[in-house]
């Protein structure tokens, strides 16, 4: 969720009429995206009616093996995560999970699954004694114990700071990205890479630099797992909207290319962020907002769906 404007807040078919599936297997293609009609290049809302409903959604990230599926759902003005599992031959209905510290309730979205499937990571505000809305924007890890996901934890200094740290992506060798206005940035929110150290802990977080990073915000990134490429929210000038989405591919030296508008076909007048490809590489999940510049006036955002023939076609 981004730290500007609306970044600045920071159907999943019913159990009894799910498709069939084997159970304790990755569901097959025609069970993954729970019965939905594959989208083509023009996005969709994902589960009308399910998960974008008339209540304020945003977010839809699938676990690796597509046996869990999460999304940020906004309940009493607070963000809050909604989950669920594919077992037997359905999906189940989706269900509120708290995991702060004695379930209590806080900001817990933009979340993003390690490559085991074990770990969770999403941006949280959570401080006892604290509104949800006035506690500091962290990035905080849940793992699961015995099949359930424990009480979250804060992942500590250098990724969590005094700043705000938000929208956590991790890739295939367990390094973190994630957004951050931390000082020495080149904007006002700027995308970090946290190496991953052997012991489970992250190495000193490094600025991607630019031309992936403006001097205007830039946050809520998708790395793909080979970091082939990031798929971006971004308010620099040029966009349609707010606040679009760009695709910057890795250069052949090492660093990142000039970030490229997804164009009008994802793209609106409203603020479309919150990024996240499917694991199989097929679809890219995002969000889109309505009714203006903060979470105090919007009037509906919802989970869309569209075809990976998008980004791919963009590449030179």
């Amino acid at each position: 969720m981004p730290q500007f404007g609306l970044f600045a807040a920071a159907v999943l078919l019913c159990a009894g009429v799910g498709p069939r599936g084997e159970s304790g297997q990755t569901p097959g293609p025609e069970v993954r995206y729970f019965g939905q009609l594959a989208p083509g290049t023009t996005p969709v809302r994902f589960a009308p009616g399910v998960v974008s409903t008339q209540a304020i959604e945003i977010n839809g990230v699938f676990r690796p093996d597509f046996r869990e599926f999460f999304f940020a759902r906004q309940v009493d003005g607070v963000f809050t995560l909604f989950r669920s599992t594919h077992a037997g031959d359905r999906w189940s209905d989706p269900q509120m999970l708290r995991i702060f510290p004695g379930g209590a309730a806080g900001v817990a979205v933009d979340m993003a699954y390690s490559p085991s499937g074990r770990e969770l990571y999403f941006l949280g505000r959570f401080k006892p004694g604290v509104p949800p809305m006035q506690a500091p924007l962290d990035i905080w890890v849940t793992r699961q114990r015995d099949g359930q996901w424990a009480t979250a934890q804060i992942v500590p200094a250098p990724v969590s700071t005094d700043a705000a740290e938000a929208y956590p992506t991790v890739v295939a060798d367990g390094s973190l990205y994630f957004s951050s206005d931390r000082p020495g940035g080149l904007g006002r929110s700027d995308i970090y890479r946290a190496p991953r150290r052997s012991a489970g802990t992250f190495g000193i977080p490094v600025n991607i630099g630019s031309p992936a990073n403006s001097t205007d915000t830039d946050g809520d990134t998708f790395a793909s797992p080979d970091e082939r490429y990031l798929i971006i929210t971004s308010t620099r000038p040029g966009g349609f909207g707010r606040a679009d989405l760009y695709v910057s591919f890795r250069a052949a030296g090492g660093g990142w290319r000039q970030p490229i508008n997804l164009g009008d076909a994802v793209n609106t007048s409203d603020t479309e962020f919150c990024p996240m490809v499917t694991p199989d590489g097929r679809y890219l999940f995002f969000s889109r907002t309505y009714g203006g510049g903060s979470w105090e006036t919007t009037t509906d955002a919802d989970v869309f769906w569209v075809d990976m023939t998008v980004v791919e076609r963009l590449k030179r």
